[in-house]
């Protein structure tokens, strides 16, 4: 995995800008397998959609319990 993928994916996970790169963004980054990003993106995917489901039924909830906005 590619040392500059592995600093632009954190920079964006923590929402911090990437800055410029130090070294090669070429050069394979030690100890990062694609198995393991893979595993860290189907995890972020199900909080996702976790997250997804609670915001719907939370909507769900308000839209049964609070009155209509008056016209």
């Amino acid at each position: 995995i590619p040392a500059g993928f592995v600093r632009l994916h954190d920079a964006a996970a923590t929402g911090n800008p990437a800055g410029p790169p130090t070294a090669d963004p070429d050069a394979p980054a030690p100890g990062i397998t694609l198995s393991g990003i893979a595993g860290t993106v189907a995890d972020n995917y199900t909080s996702c959609h976790a997250t997804a489901a609670q915001l719907s039924a939370l909507q769900n909830w308000l839209d049964l319990h609070l009155p209509e906005p008056a016209p």
